[in-house]
């Protein structure tokens, strides 16, 4: 039977594991956003 302290050590690898995705998800598209937004603002200035 395994620890507490490695079970607990699982549990939390296990829950960041889907969150990374995500997090990558959000960056492109925090990315994706700021662009627009630069494109947008040096459109209306120019």
């Amino acid at each position: 039977m395994a620890s507490k302290s490695s079970k607990t050590k699982r549990i939390r690898q296990n829950k960041k594991k889907p969150n990374k995705r995500n997090l990558k998800a959000d960056m492109k598209r925090i990315q994706r956003n700021a662009e627009i937004l630069k494109e947008l603002a040096s459109g209306n200035n120019a």
